[in-house]
C-alpha cells in the first residue's frame, strides 16, 4: 500500500471514513432507540421468512459477486489491495456495516416508499432508486473535477442501485437482502475505494 500512496493520503482517508462512520452510527443508534422493533422489522426488514426463499438470495449473491467483479476489474488500484489488511481495513469494515444499513434505508426504503405512496410504479420506482443512488456515489468524484471516471461511477453505482431496488421490490419490500449485499460489496471494496478518490490513483496497481 505504501508503494501507491503517502501516509498523508492514508490519514486523510481515515478521517473521512470515521467522521462519516460516525455521523452514520449515530443515526443508526438514534433511529433503534427510537422505536427498536420499527427498526428491525421496517428499516432493516428482518422477519422470520427472510431466508425462506432461496432464489431471491441467489439473486442477491449474483449482485455481490457481479458489482465486486466490476470493481476489482475496472479499478486496479482496488484491486491490487482487495486483500490487503491494515487499520483503514478495519474501519472499512465498519464503514461497509453503517453505510450498507444508512444507504439502503434511504434509497431503498424510504425513498421508494414514498414513491409508492404517491402512485409511482414498480418499475419507476426502480429507476428512481437507481438514478438518485448512482448520482449521489458520483458526486464526491465529481467535485474533483475528474469526469473520466466520475460518468463510470455514476453509471455503474445507478446499475447497482436499480438491481438493488429491484431485490426490494421482489423481496416484498424488505431492505434485509439489499441491506446483506451492499454490506458485503463494501466489505470488499473499502476503504480502498475511497483511499483511490483521495489519492486519485485509480489506475495504479502493485508492481
Amino acid at each position: 500500500m505504501s508503494e501507491l500512496t503517502t501516509s498523508s493520503e492514508r490519514n486523510k482517508t481515515g478521517w473521512i471514513l470515521i467522521t462519516i462512520a460516525t455521523m452514520l452510527t449515530a443515526s443508526i443508534i438514534f433511529w433503534f432507540f427510537n422505536n427498536p422493533e420499527g427498526f428491525i422489522e421496517n428499516l432493516i426488514g428482518y422477519k422470520r421468512d427472510v431466508f425462506s426463499n432461496i432464489f431471491l438470495w441467489i439473486f442477491t449473491l449474483f449482485i455481490i459477486v457481479g458489482y465486486i467483479a466490476y470493481t476489482i476489474i475496472a479499478l486496479p488500484f482496488v484491486k491490487a489491495h482487495v486483500f490487503t489488511m491494515s487499520w483503514l481495513k478495519v474501519i472499512g469494515i465498519w464503514i461497509a456495516i453503517v453505510t450498507g444499513i444508512v444507504e439502503e434505508v434511504i434509497f431503498r426504503h424510504l425513498l421508494m416508499e414514498y414513491l409508492l405512496t404517491n402512485a409511482f410504479s414498480d418499475l419507476t420506482q426502480i429507476l428512481i432508486s437507481g438514478i438518485v443512488f448512482g448520482i449521489a456515489h458520483g458526486v464526491w468524484v465529481l467535485l474533483r473535477g475528474d469526469w473520466k471516471i466520475a460518468l463510470p461511477v455514476i453509471l455503474s453505482t445507478t446499475i447497482l442501485g436499480s438491481l438493488l431496488a429491484m431485490l426490494y421490490i421482489m423481496t416484498g419490500r424488505s431492505t434485509f437482502a439489499p441491506i446483506v449485499a451492499h454490506m458485503l460489496i463494501n466489505m470488499v471494496i473499502e476503504p480502498w475505494l475511497m483511499l483511490s478518490a483521495v489519492s486519485g490513483k485509480w489506475d495504479s496497481k502493485l508492481k
